[in-house]
């Protein structure tokens, strides 16, 4: 899996705005609302409001405009539905959109940087992108008996020692701890993670997500960079911090703008002249490999099917991520005759995208030769991200 290893980071009055880059490749673009902040991973005090036994699910009071909805399978540390009215540890899983409530879920995940503790779990589980026996029993004897409850081994703990697992472990372990005793001091409904410092801070939220991999961490806001610096050096940490004063904007960086730009576009040209068309809608986004241009730009004839989707492959799951796309998509390879060719493309499809954090599931092709795959839902696409953005600033 490739890692992040440059953070660049442009703050606006409203938002942050966050890349997140390998070797000189946006890979993510993070947009970080001041004015509306995302509740995702948020623990709560709520209260039990009210129990929908058709759904098996329930709403939940957690102090904002509109109650959390809790399936029962998210419940946990209990049999059945408290008492109607009863205080509730919860945590934001998905922030609400249009008139729906915030999804939640009572299995609190605490993350650092190398893994994950869930108080209300047991065990030791892993990333599926952690591979080898050898290494998971090396990597679950430095982390059995360090934590009291669940612990899942992140990516980036492959290779990490056993002083640096234990460190981490003490990190969630401390700041689990924090919002225990909030919850026993306060009433419900309570924003407990707002009134831990730091907590809500998407800075510190990047450094823990790939803080593995970073390198270095630009950004535009000189007071930010100093005290992200003097906390690094605090911390120990290697991560080059550098306040960006140059001439040219932060974004100019890696050709960051040019990447988004191009991630906005609706058709997007390869390096031999192939182009990818991207068609989003509400529930399926439908993508079509147009090989007319390819080897126009060298002169070569048009190559096998097969080289042009295994050029496409990677650059569509590279967008899919970049684009933040969610729901079903189908794609329209270029016609393969030979079921070899199919699963060759299959597999480089399926291997870029075990790089996105956001769960796909792959279905592969359909009788009619479309490939489809479905991606989990993380908030609104990109563009619309940047166009609520851009409303806001107007």
């Amino acid at each position: 899996m490739s890692r992040v290893d440059r953070l660049v980071c442009h703050v606006l009055p409203t938002a942050f705005l966050m890349a997140l880059v390998t070797e000189g490749r946006l890979v993510e673009l993070q947009v970080v609302r001041r004015d509306r902040p995302s509740r995702v991973e948020s623990i709560f005090l709520g209260r039990l409001e009210r129990v929908m036994p058709d759904l098996d699910a329930a709403f939940v009071d957690i102090g904002i405009d509109r109650a959390g909805f809790l399936r029962a399978e998210d419940l946990s540390g209990s049999d059945g539905w408290p008492p109607l009215g009863a205080p509730v540890l919860v945590q934001v899983r998905n922030d609400g959109e249009g008139d729906k409530g915030p999804r939640l879920s009572m299995n609190i995940a605490i993350s650092g940087r190398y893994l994950v503790y869930h108080p209300n779990g047991a065990g030791v589980t892993f990333s599926r992108r952690i591979e080898g026996e050898l290494e998971r029993d090396r990597l679950r004897g430095h982390v059995e008996g360090l934590l009291d409850g669940g612990i899942v081994l992140r990516t980036a703990a492959a290779g990490a020692t056993a002083e640096v697992l234990q460190a981490d472990a003490t990190g969630v372990l401390e700041r689990w701890e924090k919002i225990r005793r909030l919850a026993l001091d306060v009433e419900p409904p309570a924003d407990l993670s707002s009134r831990i410092p730091g907590e809500r801070d998407p800075i510190a939220r990047a450094l823990r997500d790939h803080g593995a991999g970073l390198e270095e961490v630009i950004l535009d806001d000189r007071a930010l960079a100093r005290t992200l610096q003097d906390k690094m050096d605090r911390l120990g940490e290697k991560i080059r911090v550098r306040w960006h004063n140059g001439t040219m904007p932060a974004f100019d960086i890696d050709d960051v703008a040019g990447q988004i730009d191009t991630a906005l576009a609706p058709r997007i040209a390869l390096q031999s002249g192939v182009e990818v068309l991207f068609e989003p809608g509400e529930t399926l986004c439908a993508v079509d490999v147009d090989s007319a241009s390819a080897g126009g730009r060298q002169g070569r004839a048009p190559r096998r099917p097969v080289d042009v989707n295994l050029e496409a492959a990677p650059a569509i799951a590279h967008q899919l991520r970049l684009r933040n796309i969610a729901g079903a998509v189908v794609i329209d390879f270029v016609t393969m005759r030979s079921a070899y060719d199919r699963d060759k493309v299959q597999a480089v499809l399926a291997e870029h995208l075990a790089n996105d954090p956001v769960p796909t599931q792959i279905y592969g092709f359909t009788r009619l030769g479309l490939f489809e795959l479905t991606r989990a839902r993380r908030g609104p696409t990109l563009a619309a991200q940047l166009e609520a953005l851009e409303k806001s600033d107007a």
